[in-house]
């Protein structure tokens, strides 16, 4: 194993020639400082002084983060095709406008507050088993879904306030 000080002078280095090389290839500057982190977490766990790596590891290992990225990029927008459709069906034939409020509104949430809602409305899991899907206690599951409903309440209560006050124009 290579010391803490090796890995330090590594990551001082080369953290931000990694960062620049990932945030030219994702558009998101969070997910590309996440991405870096991963990086080099990945580094930390495969350090070894008898086949000590430097940049082009550190890009090798990049590129494969991202592809990944890509790929759960891919399968998160088909998902999010797939709930767009569902809210669609679900949303009466006058309300489209404010199917597209939630859907837009839900794609303005963190992945995790996201996961939470589909996990709890579209798969109808109790917040039990959310728990247990997302590895979390109950308490925290109903903790998230209260917040993440606060979040959305307004957008929603303003969307059908506009579509009242259209209906309103319209029988003028």
């Amino acid at each position: 194993m290579i010391d803490d000080s090796e890995f330090v002078a590594l990551f001082r280095e080369h953290h931000n020639a990694v960062l620049r090389f990932i945030e030219r290839r994702v558009s998101d500057r969070e997910a590309a400082a996440d991405l870096t982190m991963d990086c080099f977490e990945i580094a930390w766990r495969k350090r070894d002084p008898r086949d000590p790596f430097g940049l082009a590891w550190l890009y090798r290992t990049a590129r494969n983060l991202i592809a990944n990225e890509y790929r759960r990029r891919d399968r998160e927008g088909a998902l999010w095709a797939h709930i767009e459709d569902h809210v669609r069906i679900l949303s009466s034939e006058s309300s489209p406008a404010l199917a597209e409020t939630l859907v837009d509104a839900m794609k303005s949430l963190p992945e995790r507050d996201r996961e939470v809602l589909w996990l709890t409305y579209w798969e109808e899991l109790a917040a039990s088993e959310v728990a247990v899907v997302l590895e979390m206690s109950e308490g925290a599951v109903w903790t998230r879904l209260n917040r993440v409903r606060a979040r959305l309440r307004p957008l929603l209560t303003a969307a059908t306030e506009a579509r009242t006050e259209e209906v309103a124009d319209d029988r003028r």
